[in-house]
């Protein structure tokens, strides 16, 4: 069924392209780009990543999902799944340039949850914290997901996850000392 615009909802389109319908992951990409683009250049911005382009890291966490054999619930887990894909990228990219300052490179890198420039490392324990995180409560790590690695705003993110703004505000409180928890020890 197709909503009164005539645009078949993502959720439905995320199901057809997951059971193989090339058509189905056509129309998710047309109708998702510009926000999964926004998503990476927040990314991008956010990691001081000046030699990788939104479009690279866009296309890049798209192949990932198109790999992708856990089906997506909704429209909001979708999101969610694209920005960790990105998180993703970009933690081995910073792996990456970690042997690379060990022979002499110099890295920079910036996440405003936790430390002004954690080093590779610590992103690993960041990633391991919030894998963690999924396992215990999904809803809070997406929300976590959506806010502080999509840069969605809290009321995008509420409406996305279909919860009052409250609700996402204690989710995100929750999340954010459940990773610093994870981090101190």
């Amino acid at each position: 069924m197709h909503g009164a615009s005539g645009v078949e909802p993502i959720t439905q389109l995320l199901q057809r392209w997951q059971q193989g319908d090339r058509a189905a992951a056509d129309l998710v990409a047309g109708q998702v780009y510009r926000e999964l683009r926004d998503i990476a250049v927040r990314r991008l911005r956010g990691e001081g990543q000046a030699d990788l382009q939104p479009t690279e890291l866009l296309h890049e966490a798209w192949i990932r999902l198109s790999l992708r054999s856990h089906p997506f619930a909704s429209r909001a887990h979708f999101y969610a799944a694209a920005a960790l894909q990105m998180r993703h990228l970009l933690i081995d990219m910073a792996r990456m340039r970690a042997s690379q300052k060990r022979e002499g490179v110099s890295v920079t890198l910036t996440l405003r949850l936790v430390d002004p420039s954690p080093h590779p490392e610590d992103m690993q324990l960041i990633a391991q914290a919030f894998d963690r995180l999924s396992e215990v409560d999904p809803r809070k790590a997406q929300a976590f997901a959506l806010n502080e690695l999509a840069g969605f705003s809290v009321a995008e993110c509420a409406a996305m996850l279909e919860v009052s703004v409250a609700t996402l505000e204690r989710d995100l409180r929750f999340a954010r000392s459940w990773v610093a928890s994870r981090l101190r020890g």
